[in-house]
C-alpha cells in the first residue's frame, strides 16, 4: 500500500528511522508523499533520492578515521574573515568598551588582537563561531556528506545527480513530493521548503536548514540565488531547525484548508503514517561492562539541553494535541536514554536502536486497529474530526 511519510525531527536519534524504512518497505509498502522535520527531513529526502533500505543501513554504517561518519558533524567552525571579524558582535563589543587611560589608538590596535585571537584559536573559535554565527559547531561536513549520498549509487537506470539540484529540478526528475520543516527566526514564521514554495532552493541547504538545531550548528542565512519563497524575498533571512515550530506536522498532509494546500498542494486520497521518535520506549537490552557503564556524549552541552527543554516546552502541547488528535495514523519508534547529539554512538546502540524501529513498524502493522471511538464512546462525525484537523494545522501556520 502506498502512505504518505511523515518523519519527526530527533538530531542523532533519528538513525532508528533506517530500521522503522526497512520493515516498513520489506513490507511491500511504498512512500507517496514525504514530510520531514530535522533528522526526519535527512531521512525523507534519501528516500525520496530512492535509497534502498540496504543502502541506508549501509549509510549508517560508514566509518572516517575509525568513527562513524555522523562523529563529524559537529565540526570545527571554519576561519573567520578579516571583515567578520570586525562586523561582528565581539569585536562592537571591544569597541564599546572604553578604557580611558590607553590613547584610542592603541585601544583598537589591541581590540583588534584580542577579537582575532578568539577567532583564530582553536579552544576558543567555538565560543566566537556561537556568538557571530549562532552555533557552536560547523556543518559543513554534514553539507559534504549529503551531497555524497545524492551523488551516490544508482538512480533506475542510471547514476544519482541530485546533490547540485533546486528543490524544482529534484521533482521534475523524480516526481517525488518532498517537504522539509524550517523555522525563520527574522519574521517568527514557519517554512516548507518544497517545490511550490521554494523552487529555487538548492534540495541540500533545504535540508540542512531543517536540522540546524538552534545555538548547535550555525545558523543557515537564505542566499538571494535561492529565490524567493512563496513568491516573497527571504534574502537575508535566518534560518534553523523546524522543530522550533513543529517537529512532527503530520497535520500538514490531513487538512485541505487553502493556507495548508498552498503549501503542500491537494490534500491526497492516500493512507499518512507518521514516525514518531518517541523517548519513553526503551530501545531494549544492550549489553554493559561489568565494573563501567561508559555512555558518554561530549554533544550534551548544558546550554544546548536547556535550548533542548525550552523547545520541548514550546512545541510540547502543539506535537502532544496533534498526536492525540491522529493517535491511529502515528508509529512510535522507541528512543528511551539516546541523545538527540549522540552522533557518536556505538555500534552496538546504533544496531539496536535500528532494530527497535524495526519492531515498532511490525508491530504497528501486525496489530488489529479498530475503529477509533472518541471519550463519549460513540464514533465522532467525520465533519467533526476534519474540522479539529483544519484547526489545528491553521494554528500551525499562524506561527
Amino acid at each position: 500500500m502506498r502512505y504518505d511519510l511523515v518523519f519527526e525531527g530527533g538530531g542523532a536519534k533519528g538513525m532508528v528511522f533506517a530500521g522503522a524504512c526497512d520493515e516498513f518497505l520489506k513490507r511491500g509498502h511504498s512512500a507517496g508523499r514525504l514530510l520531514g522535520t530535522s533528522a526526519g527531513a535527512i531521512t525523507a529526502a534519501l528516500l525520496a533520492a530512492g535509497y534502498s533500505p540496504d543502502e541506508m543501513l549501509a549509510a549508517l554504517n560508514e566509518r572516517e578515521g575509525g568513527k562513524p561518519v555522523f562523529a563529524g558533524f559537529m565540526g570545527e567552525p571554519g576561519a573567520f574573515t578579516k571583515d567578520e571579524i570586525q562586523a561582528g558582535a565581539i569585536r562592537k563589543l571591544l569597541r564599546d568598551v572604553n578604557l580611558k587611560l590607553l590613547p584610542d589608538l592603541i585601544e583598537d590596535k589591541m581590540d583588534d588582537a584580542i577579537a582575532g585571537i578568539l577567532a583564530e584559536n582553536l579552544r576558543s573559535r567555538h565560543f566566537f563561531a556561537f556568538v557571530e554565527r549562532g552555533g557552536w559547531y560547523a556543518a559543513d561536513k554534514f553539507v559534504a556528506w549529503l551531497q555524497s549520498k545524492l551523488d551516490a549509487g544508482l538512480w533506475k537506470t542510471g547514476p544519482r545527480r541530485f546533490s547540485a539540484m533546486t528543490l524544482r529540478e529534484f521533482y521534475d526528475v523524480t516526481q517525488t513530493d518532498l517537504s522539509v520543516v524550517a523555522a525563520a527566526t527574522t519574521d517568527a514564521r514557519l517554512k516548507v521548503p518544497n517545490h511550490r514554495t521554494a523552487p529555487d532552493c538548492p534540495l541540500v541547504w533545504a535540508v540542512r536548514m531543517s536540522m540546524s538545531i538552534p545555538l548547535l550548528w550555525e545558523e543557515v542565512i537564505w542566499k538571494a540565488a535561492w529565490g524567493d519563497y512563496r513568491s516573497c524575498s527571504v534574502t537575508g533571512h535566518v534560518v534553523v531547525d523546524g522543530g522550533m515550530l513543529s517537529n512532527f506536522p503530520i497535520e500538514l498532509f490531513m487538512s485541505d484548508q487553502p493556507n495548508v494546500t498552498g503549501l503542500m498542494g491537494p490534500k491526497q486520497d492516500v493512507p499518512v503514517l507518521g514516525l514518531l521518535i518517541y523517548e519513553s520506549l526503551p530501545v531494549g537490552p544492550v549489553k554493559r561492562g561489568l565494573l563501567i557503564n561508559a555512555n558518554v556524549k561530549p554533544g550534551e552541552l548544558k546550554t544546548i539541553q536547556r535550548l533542548t527543554r525550552l523547545m520541548d516546552t514550546m512545541i510540547g502541547a502543539h506535537d502532544k494535541m496533534v498526536i492525540e488528535e491522529f493517535e491511529h495514523l502515528v508509529v512510535r519508534l522507541p528512543a528511551a536514554g539516546y541523545g538527540t547529539t549522540e552522533f557518536d554512538m556505538s555500534d552496538e546502540r546504533r544496531k539496536a536502536l535500528v532494530e527497535a524501529g524495526r519492531r515498532a513498524i511490525s508491530n504497528y502493522f501486525d496489530r488489529p486497529r479498530p475503529l477509533a471511538v472518541p471519550r463519549g464512546g460513540a464514533p465522532a462525525p467525520a465533519a467533526k474530526t476534519k474540522d479539529h484537523s483544519d484547526r489545528i494545522a491553521t494554528r500551525l501556520l499562524a506561527f
